[in-house]
């Protein structure tokens, strides 16, 4: 799942809010500085997701008699 740039700061404003909503967190940085860990993550993660999706593709090219109806499931 390839995630742009737009998306991936929208997420993390959206994980940002989330947070500060929180009560039971205190915030002991500033704002732009959580925004920034958080987006590295994001990155972070999405890079993960995309190095298993790949990997997920390999396996099911591999199996031939699987009809792509199946194959969509499967993955």
């Amino acid at each position: 799942m390839k995630a742009s740039a737009d998306r991936i700061l929208y997420l993390a404003r959206v994980v940002l809010k989330g947070l500060k909503e929180n009560r039971n967190l205190e915030q002991k940085s500033d704002d732009e500085t959580v925004r920034r860990a958080v987006v590295r993550e994001l990155t972070d993660s999405f890079k993960e997701l995309d190095a298993i999706e790949e990997k997920v593709r390999v396996s099911l090219a591999k199996r031939k008699s699987i009809s792509e109806k199946d194959r969509e499931f499967l993955f």
